[in-house]
């Protein structure tokens, strides 16, 4: 079962779900909006090996980025420029939610873009977006730009999560499995999926 704006608030006063910082105002009838944190990691591998360690560089932008396409044949630098962002980058860049979260064993939840962004044809999650009961951190972003460059600014509202009671409670939380990859992160990770062949 979904859980409505009552379900969500009843569940933020019980501290059952902890969603840090929480904003009233970005609480929708059944969903809850969260908003772009300022560290991003840009992939500088050439080739991705899923058995290793990839190569990335973290950074932090104090106000905007840009996100072009990666078939953009434009001069991404003097796109810079011109619109006076912190960071332009061509292809897809890996973000984080300011909103840090905590699930109980008894909810789940799904990342969903907002469709306003979806609108511009830009998604700010591929493949990505459940989130198992039990996890504790904040969440990744997966930004990638399909038909023309796009500013983000840092602390728009990006997504939105929907949450759902499970029939019964998870026995094993996310953060409570060992395998668990991603738990308790407080910044944007890269893909760890190297660990799988380990």
């Amino acid at each position: 079962m979904i859980l409505s704006d009552k379900d969500i608030l009843k569940n933020i006063e019980s501290k059952n779900l902890i969603i840090k910082p929480f904003n009233k105002k970005h609480l929708g009838p059944c969903s809850y909006d969260v908003t772009l944190g300022d560290e991003f990691i840009i992939y500088e591998s050439e080739v991705y090996d899923l058995t290793k360690p990839l190569e990335y560089k973290k950074v932090k932008v104090k106000n905007s980025l840009l996100v072009c396409p990666l078939n953009y044949i434009g001069d991404v630098e003097k796109l810079k420029e011109k619109y006076e962002v912190d960071l332009a980058v061509k292809g897809g860049i890996l973000g984080t939610t300011n909103e840090y979260i905590e699930l109980p064993n008894n909810i789940c939840a799904q990342y969903q873009g907002r469709s306003s962004l979806g609108r511009v044809f830009l998604t700010s999650h591929q493949t990505a977006g459940w989130i198992d009961a039990g996890f504790k951190g904040k969440i990744t972003l997966e930004i990638v730009a399909f038909d023309k460059p796009v500013i983000l600014y840092v602390g728009q509202r990006i997504g939105q999560l929907i949450f759902s009671y499970l029939n019964t409670p998870a026995e094993v939380g996310y953060c409570e499995r060992k395998m668990s990859k991603y738990k308790n992160q407080s910044s944007v990770l890269p893909s760890l999926i190297h660990r799988d062949f380990e």
